[in-house]
């Protein structure tokens, strides 16, 4: 069994990642960190503390952590997920309020279980790049970190989504991300190359499936899904494709690269630049750039359905 730690900013599409996480058998889901990003960090905490209860795993703790980025003003994302960060669903307040010190949960873990705990990290690199400047060592103890983020234009589908050429999470704390893609971390990096795709959105016919399945896990799914499906049509599932790189890699075709992080004050801020090692090299990042959709789509409402 696999030894997780969620980092965050719920937001529709990662409560849909902490739901497929929270029902794969062989995930252990240590806890959850949030970080400010798809909308203000105390939301986004009790947002993940509303999805657990709401399906009975109400035991996996959740820590607040960064209120914003490190040397940027924040850019909240409520346009796409609703005021509340889950698509004004109505989902009921949390029984327990998540905790505070994330970064002091995230260090403790890992020292804890040297080179065992995966890090999926779905918003901005906010809380990693605190931690990893505090202590030193802390990269070369995890044992993988999965990032939901950057646009490396490697496939058609490798564009930006908040300029040409950043993707949210990565624009949000470049600073940050620049921390975490220079360390000794082992990277996965599942960004706008593949999470795009139109073969793994929600389009309405498939939300219609989901809406028709039974179970805590995907009432929840289909009411927070609603709010995008009726504005956009359709939804991006960035952040549970990157739960299922961290479990099941064999999904995805990925390439060795290294990635430079832009933090300029212009046009290229975010930008994640991937380039080939040096010959004989190793790059320091695998970036996703195909996934067997089929079988995503399959794993996805197989997990949602379950009770």
């Amino acid at each position: 069994m696999s030894k997780v730690l969620l980092d965050m900013d719920p937001g529709i599409d990662d409560a849909l990642a902490l739901l497929l996480a929270v029902s794969l058998p062989e995930l252990e889901l240590l806890g959850v960190t949030t970080v400010a990003g798809n909308t203000v960090v105390e939301k986004t905490s009790v947002n993940a503390r509303r999805v657990l209860e709401y399906v009975g795993r109400g035991e996996v703790p959740v820590y607040a952590g960064a209120s914003g980025p490190m040397a940027r003003l924040l850019t909240t994302a409520e346009h796409v997920h609703g005021q509340d960060g889950l698509g004004e669903a109505g989902i009921p307040g949390p029984i327990d309020p998540p905790q505070a010190g994330a970064l002091q949960f995230l260090s403790e873990t890992i020292k804890k279980n040297p080179h065992e705990v995966t890090i999926v990290a779905t918003g901005p690199l906010t809380n990693l790049g605190l931690a990893f400047l505090l202590n030193h060592r802390l990269p070369s103890l995890v044992k993988e970190i999965v990032i939901m983020g950057g646009a490396y234009h490697l496939t058609p589908y490798g564009r930006g989504n908040i300029t040409p050429l950043s993707e949210f999470n990565i624009y949000t704390d470049p600073e940050a991300a620049k921390i975490v893609f220079e360390s000794t971390a082992p990277l996965t990096c599942v960004g706008l190359d593949v999470t795009t795709n139109p073969s793994v959105k929600i389009d309405s016919q498939r939300y219609r499936e989901i809406s028709r399945l039974g179970g805590r896990k995907a009432e929840l799914a289909s009411k927070i899904m609603k709010y995008q499906i009726e504005r956009f049509g359709e939804i991006e599932v960035h952040d549970a494709l990157a739960v299922a790189a961290a479990m099941q890699p064999a999904m995805f075709q990925m390439v060795e690269m290294n990635v430079q992080v832009l933090t300029n004050n212009d046009a290229s801020r975010g930008a994640t630049i991937p380039f080939k090692p040096k010959e004989g090299g190793r790059g320091r990042a695998r970036i996703c750039i195909d996934i067997n959709s089929e079988e995503f789509m399959r794993l996805f409402l197989e997990k949602v359905s379950e009770a």
